[in-house]
């Protein structure tokens, strides 16, 4: 969803393997991985790419900013990924789901978490998902809806999120490939208004507000610690958003920095790699009890065209994603407050960030 064509070894499927073994360690993918020739790209074409797509993997991604009836805020990602890269199937055929959930109470400063596995073919009826499981976790899309479910424990969110916005193709075509890393389809839908509910433990919260959707798909792959991302999805209270991806490679070097810039009639404009058209900067830093990760907690985002300068900070510093192994996939996908000058007036707004490849894996005993 978020990534930017840099890396060599597949998260997903390291996840998905979860599904389907007593352990947590996964062979070693090939160096160098077989990547299919890049073929030339099509029109992204709406209802039927909202559905699955037969390529080796492909997400859902759903991050959001909720309010309750009486005005407390919640943060959330969802997401479901698909790989034809099955451990079930040596010949890679038999999909692999797996599911992530996170649930952030900004003002209990409290953050839940969890993941769901699955395997199999999944046939759908009509263009989009008309419904997608993994295991308990429901999701379905259409170009005018978009719905899911899930649940953990004693908490369980159900949302319905309408567009009010037309999606976006990142890079202005919906397409970013590399010489050897692959290629991928991605395009977004940066503001969607959601209605739902929030059980919490014995309480029902009646739940709005507005939803980032990521969709993509293709042949590619992703790497761990030294390598990673920076993922920003911002939207800001003027109707704009912003989003932005720093990537780096196999030896930890940043060698991505691009984004898209949405105006309130959502038209986009493309922030090429390598541009000086963008400037990121971080400031903080939180230590993970869990993983022993060190992940940043500020930064500052400047795009001089449009004379906009952006300070992000995390709302709540623990929002680590440790339902999933092994320890290389684990992630920190959090919602953050927004604040900044656009043409020297004070602009302020919301959003979620992804954080991969900040967990040093312990040494694995391949044979």
């Amino acid at each position: 969803m978020k990534q930017g064509l840099a890396f060599v070894v597949t998260s997903v499927l390291v996840v998905l393997t979860v599904a389907c073994a007593s352990t947590d360690r996964t062979m070693p993918v090939p160096d160098p991985p077989t990547i299919a020739p890049i073929p030339t790209p099509v029109p992204i074409s709406f209802p039927e790419d909202e559905g699955l797509h037969d390529d080796r993997l492909e997400w859902w991604y759903y991050s959001g900013h909720l309010e309750d009836e009486q005005g407390d805020e919640y943060g959330f990602h969802f997401v479901i990924f698909q790989s034809l890269d099955s451990a079930d199937d040596p010949n890679g055929q038999a999909p692999g789901y797996a599911a992530q959930f996170g649930l952030t109470d900004v003002g209990e400063r409290a953050h839940l978490q969890d993941a769901r596995f699955s395997t199999g073919e999944q046939p759908q009826v009509g263009p989009g998902l008309s419904g997608l499981r993994v295991a308990d976790w429901t999701l379905s899309a259409n170009p005018d809806r978009h719905a899911f479910n899930a649940m953990s424990g004693d908490t369980n969110l159900s949302l319905t999120m309408t567009p009010t916005k037309p999606p976006v193709f990142h890079n202005e075509i919906g397409w970013l490939a590399g010489p050897t890393n692959g290629w991928t389809y991605y395009y977004s839908r940066p503001r969607m208004a959601a209605q739902g509910s929030l059980q919490l433990d014995d309480r029902t919260l009646t739940v709005s507000g507005d939803v980032w959707m990521d969709h993509q798909w293709g042949e590619f792959f992703v790497l761990g610690n030294p390598a990673g991302w920076q993922w920003f999805g911002i939207q800001l209270d003027d109707g704009s958003e912003l989003m932005v991806t720093q990537t780096r490679n196999v030896d930890g070097e940043i060698d991505s920095l691009y984004g898209s810039l949405i105006d309130p009639q959502g038209e986009l404009t493309a922030i090429s790699p390598g541009s000086d058209q963008i400037k990121l900067t971080t400031d903080g830093s939180w230590t993970s009890p869990h993983t022993g990760a060190e992940y940043p907690t500020g930064w500052q985002v400047e795009i001089p065209g449009e004379n906009l300068v952006l300070k992000i900070n995390t709302s709540v510093a623990d929002q680590e994603i440790t339902s999933t192994r092994p320890e290389s996939a684990i992630y920190w996908e959090g919602t953050v407050s927004v604040s900044g000058t656009r043409v020297g007036k004070p602009v302020t707004g919301k959003g979620y960030v992804e954080l991969t490849g900040y967990v040093v894996p312990p040494p694995l005993p391949w044979r």
